[in-house]
């Protein structure tokens, strides 16, 4: 019987490490890195370019115990990286001003809106198909307590262009930009994830207040072997506050589309981990 009650302890133990483990950000070591790191089969890229507060991207690893169901990638953001880091959301405006400007395609994207410290990654890209996926997730500070109102944080994927037309960043079945007015508590529910303190507390290790489904961006109608240009871009939109940042899977550029990660239901690690310690606990009471 010890024999159990230490493997249900080394059971409670990878449960609660899973959670704990969350989320951990490592700084962008250089755009072409960047930019390789989506690179999966089929498509190749080059002229890479990166426009932003270097310490703005970086490589996260762990996505999938914080929830967001993509487990590595590279991340855009409008403010720190490093701010993702962690177990938990410590903070309901985890916020960092990187004084710099918007991007006027962004602007574009949800008129009446200015936006500030953005951040682009632009390369070319040939696919050995007739098309080339990717898979993203994105995340808010500004949800829920800024929905609706002057603060309306946006980005853009533009497909060989920058005109509102170009973005394939887009709420699925729809040509609607995805943006924190867009998706959220009230508007497209099925595919956010609350994760605000006030309103879920504790949902998700994680610390955004808010984030998406996994989607997949699909650029259709391509000429294999012939060149194409994608800009990746994210900002502030309102003033500079409040971070927001667009996560995109490892090896997920792809010519035919990658497997996301399944996304944990909240608290199921907590859940678990709470059954196996009570069995322990019992059988300890017993004994």
């Amino acid at each position: 019987m010890k024999a159990i009650v230490s493997t249900l302890y080394t059971l409670l133990f990878f449960t609660v490490t899973t959670n704990v483990m969350a989320m951990s950000i490592t700084s962008m070591t250089t755009p072409g890195d960047l930019a390789q790191n989506m690179v999966g089969a089929g498509v190749s890229i080059s002229n890479i370019t990166y426009t932003g507060y270097a310490s703005a991207s970086g490589y996260f690893t762990g996505g999938t115990a914080a929830g967001i169901g993509i487990e590595s990638g590279i991340v855009l953001t409008s403010g720190l990286a490093a701010n993702l880091n962690g177990t938990t959301n410590t903070s309901d405006d985890i916020d960092s001003d990187n004084d710099l400007p918007g991007y006027a395609p962004l602007n574009n994207l949800i008129p009446g809106f200015t936006t500030y410290d953005a951040t682009i990654l632009s390369f070319d890209f040939v696919s050995t198909g007739d098309a080339a996926y990717f898979n993203y997730v994105f995340g808010s500070e500004e949800y829920n307590e800024w929905v609706n109102s002057d603060y309306n944080d946006v980005f853009g994927f533009f497909f060989n262009g920058t005109e509102v037309t170009d973005n394939v960043a887009l709420i699925p079945g729809t040509n609607t930009a995805v943006s924190i007015n867009n998706i959220n508590s009230n508007s497209n529910t099925l595919y956010y994830n609350d994760n605000d303190n006030d309103d879920a507390p504790g949902a998700y290790p994680f610390e955004y207040d808010g984030f998406t489904h996994v989607f997949t961006a699909s650029l259709l109608g391509l000429t294999a072997g012939e060149t194409y240009h994608l800009d990746l871009a994210i900002a502030d939109a309102g003033d500079w506050s409040l971070d927001s940042g667009v996560f995109i899977q490892t090896g997920s550029f792809s010519n035919t589309p990658v497997e996301p990660n399944v996304v944990p239901e909240p608290g199921t690690f907590a859940l678990v981990g709470a059954g196996i310690l009570g069995l322990c606990f019992i059988r300890r009471k017993k004994d």
